[in-house]
């Protein structure tokens, strides 16, 4: 029984995936300092419409989005995404950071959250997707030994929580996501 509970254990650490209940959670990731705005590739008035969009899932105004977000481009299946991760303004004391997903519509960068964007520590998309947009984690550290994973699915207009799950050490349950 140990040597199963040493290989999982191992198998978290080394691959980077929990198993749980039957669901795998992939190994998150974070935007790098590298991964900007510019580097990203939007133009001027990309960037104008974005800074718009985010304004209403944003739980803070910096004084410059530029200085502020990372950026990655991103396939979200069926569309092209971008997400956006806060750096400074929008994180909080546990290193969790306000982490924006806008995916294109009609020539335009629309927000995936219907109110304001999660907070989290790193992200991950997962292969299996919902109206042709793939499902996406969020998991947030609630603590030196806690994280909440929070699966997200596409309801045809935004990112709704779907399914939810909390580790505790070595330990994965699936919670209620409210």
């Amino acid at each position: 029984m140990r040597a199963i509970c040493v290989a999982i254990a191992l198998l978290e650490l080394f691959a980077g995936t929990v198993l749980a209940q039957g669901v795998k959670l992939p190994a998150m990731s974070q935007l790098k300092e590298s991964e900007t705005l510019r580097a990203a590739k939007l133009a001027p008035s990309e960037q104008k419409q974005i800074f718009e969009e985010i304004e209403g899932v944003s739980f803070d105004l910096p004084d410059s989005w530029d200085s502020e977000l990372r950026a990655r481009r991103v396939s979200l299946g069926a569309v092209e995404g971008l997400v956006l991760q806060g750096t400074h303004l929008l994180c909080g004391g546990t290193g969790n950071c306000q982490t924006i997903v806008l995916r294109r519509a009609n020539n335009k960068w629309v927000a995936m959250f219907q109110k304001e964007a999660p907070i989290g520590e790193g992200f991950a998309f997962l292969p299996e997707s919902s109206n042709g947009i793939d499902n996406l984690v969020i998991a947030t550290n609630d603590s030196v030994e806690s994280s909440k994973y929070v699966i997200y699915r596409f309801d045809g207009r935004f990112y709704l929580p779907g399914l939810c799950y909390v580790k505790l050490r070595a330990e994965v349950k699936k919670v209620d996501c409210n």
